[in-house]
């Protein structure tokens, strides 16, 4: 063949490979490609770290793009050749990007608009060149059907993105349960649906802490008084032990039992309200959502709760949990009366009159005395409450939450505190719920878990990187006060979302702690925790504040005196040197606690040990020994209590 008649097909080739790549699908993918690039950089704090491609983090993308690309090419060759084009180029813009975010030098304001700016140059660039290669084989009636074409790919680009956003949204966000791909977006009662973090319920058990975890040798769910005792005569005839869980949020160990009969209590649910003497009277498994949505049409609320209504009554009661309404105090205060099955198999009540011991004992006694099988709580008023958010500093913060408590219209009150390295617990924000009877009663809002699609992609880019802190610091100060509805019923204003706090990421997990600190000792406490923090590297997603009154019904009490509830919440890598870091920063930040004689919430994380234990709880011995009184064969068990008990021997 001679070069003459060779020429002709390589300018062909030529011609149709720049007619490939140069090609509208071409320019659809690399925009779609750079402008997720762009953000990942920006929220990722521009690569920092990240010198090597992450396959599983570019996984999506990688799907999502090859989606579009069949969905809008009209020939596949054309898609197969210039799919791998586009990854490539993305692939340069990666390193390109890492580079510009390594110019120290620079501002962050400015390398951000840098990248910004070469992202619009870049894909500019080849919209223009498309047109230009296109145009020049086009005449009329080829615009016309570039036109026509033009609008076919309209809507096939509208449903390639629609398959493409929904495969990254079961990537990424996607809930445990995997119920709908679409449920974050859509409306929904969940009437049926107990929601929770762990993973779901097996005999290979996990807390939603995602690192301690447990086998079980049988797993029963009862729905009946009877079912519990049941289980209670067959662990006794084949020597088993028992251990319990609801929602399986305590982190602890306390909802885990190797070899154990395990009993799974969310389904004795039943909750009736009592309308002679304003109370509710509901079996261990009744959430706090199935609670609210009982006393709603009677008028009536919950007194205390943790800060959302997914958790399970028993669990609750289990660890004695606190809310945000420093009149009542701890759980215990709302309690009148607990029933039991206890060791024997007998099912009895006990109160503040009738085995007032056994009571004191059980609630926050983590579940090893014996089955809770039914509570009544007091209930109050489901009033009005005006919503208000009130910035501060750090430092003032303390005197800014005395200040709202002494007001007895002050009725919810948390604060909220910075935790990018900017303004790195420095600011904070009050969140005060005040009551006023002078507005109508608003209509209850208990769906709190729906459309929070935003919301876990904000907290998502918190997790990720520091610029992610900053922008849902941000909005948090500045979108609330125009979002939030300016008046809110009691109920509703418990009822606050959790889903959004999912990990899709199965290389991290998110850690809950709380420590209990003496009012005088706050100032003193936030400075050495910075120190801390800082000296450990851990990664602090959020700290929310709460006064916590003096307890003294529950026999283990983490609130001895008047103090504040700081709950915090990490971020933290699954692997064994990140855990290990983890322990060593909770194990000398409770020597610390111990010191100025303030308490670690043990519900989350046994990273303490046997000494710091005694320490802190010297109550526990009288647990134990209550334990041997009632349980002498100990029968119910779980994994925090084979861990410990042995520490305090019973004589």
């Amino acid at each position: 063949m001679s070069l003459r008649s060779l020429f002709p097909r390589i300018h062909g080739l030529a011609s149709f490979t720049k007619q490939t790549i140069f090609s509208p699908p071409v320019c659809i993918l690399l925009a779609i490609g750079s402008v997720v690039l762009g953000m990942v950089w920006f929220f990722l704090d521009f690569f920092a770290g990240m010198a090597v491609i992450d396959i599983y983090s570019w996984l999506p993308l990688i799907v999502a793009l090859a989606v579009i690309d069949l969905l809008i090419s009209e020939k596949w060759i054309t898609a197969v050749i210039a799919f791998p084009l586009v990854i490539i180029t993305l692939a340069c813009l990666y390193y390109v990007l890492f580079w510009l975010g390594t110019l120290v030098w620079l501002p962050t304001p400015a390398i951000g608009t840098s990248g910004m700016i070469l992202l619009m140059l870049i894909n500019g660039s080849v919209l223009w060149v498309t047109y230009e290669v296109q145009l020049v084989r086009s005449h009329k009636q080829q615009d016309v059907q570039r036109r026509r074409r033009f609008f076919r790919m309209l809507p096939q680009t509208a449903l390639a993105l629609a398959a493409g956003g929904l495969f990254i949204k079961t990537y990424f966000w996607d809930d445990p349960s995997r119920q709908w791909w679409l449920s974050d977006l859509l409306p929904s009662n969940g009437a049926g649906l107990k929601l929770t973090l762990a993973p779901p319920i097996s005999h290979h058990l996990q807390d939603a802490s995602h690192l301690t975890s447990s086998i079980v040798n049988e797993l029963r769910s009862p729905r009946a008084v009877a079912e519990v005792i049941q289980a209670v005569r067959d662990a006794r005839l084949s020597g088993r032990k028992i251990s319990l869980s609801g929602i399986r949020h305590s982190m602890g160990g306390q909802a885990l039992g190797s070899g154990t009969l395990h009993l799974d209590m969310t389904h004795m649910d039943a909750v009736r309200y009592n309308n002679s003497d304003q109370t509710i009277t509901v079996g261990p498994g009744a959430t706090w959502k199935q609670i609210q949505m009982t006393l709603s049409p009677h008028g009536r609320a919950v007194r205390v709760m943790q800060d959302s209504n997914i958790f399970s009554v028993g669990g609750s009661l289990s660890v004695n949990t606190h809310g945000k309404d420093p009149r009542y105090g701890s759980l215990i205060e709302s309690v009148n009366y607990v029933k039991l099955v206890m060791a024997d198999g007998r099912e009895i009540r006990c109160d503040r009159t009738q085995q007032s011991n056994l009571f004191a004992a059980v609630i926050g006694g983590y579940g090893i005395l014996g089955i809770i099988t039914e509570v009544n709580l007091r209930t109050t008023q489901n009033n009005g409450y005006v919503f208000s958010l009130i910035p501060t500093q750090t430092d003032s913060v303390i005197e800014k939450l005395e200040e709202l408590g002494k007001d007895p219209a002050n009725r919810l009150i948390e604060a909220h505190l910075s935790v990018d390295r900017e303004h790195f617990l420095t600011e904070g924000l009050i969140y005060n719920y005040s009551e006023s009877k002078s507005l109508p009663q608003p209509a209850d809002d208990l769906q709190g878990e729906n459309s929070i699609w935003l919301r876990k992609v904000v907290f998502q880019a918190s997790r990720a990187s520091n610029m992610g802190k900053i922008l849902r610091w941000e909005l948090e100060k500045r979108l609330t006060p125009l979002v939030d509805p300016k008046t809110v019923s009691r109920n509703t204003a418990m009822a606050v979302p959790v889903r959004f706090l999912q990990n899709p990421d199965p290389q991290t997990t998110d850690i809950l702690q709380e420590y209990f600190i003496p009012t005088e000792q706050t100032r003193d406490f936030l400075e050495n925790y910075k120190r801390l923090l800082h000296k450990h590297n851990i990664n602090l997603l959020n700290v929310t504040i709460r006064k916590v009154t003096q307890d003294t019904n529950a026999l283990v009490s983490y609130a001895q005196t008047n103090m504040y509830g700081f709950v915090v919440y990490y971020k933290v890598s699954r692997r064994s040197k990140e855990i290990q870091t983890l322990q060593a920063f909770t194990s000398e930040l409770i020597e610390y606690l111990i010191s100025i004689k303030a308490r670690y919430y043990l519900c989350y994380g046994s990273y303490y040990s046997q000494s710091q234990l005694i320490s802190m709880y010297p109550e526990i011995h009288t647990l134990f020994t209550r334990k041997s009184q009632y349980d002498p064969q100990e029968l119910f068990t779980n994994e925090w209590y084979e861990k410990y008990h042995e520490a305090f021997p019973i004589r």
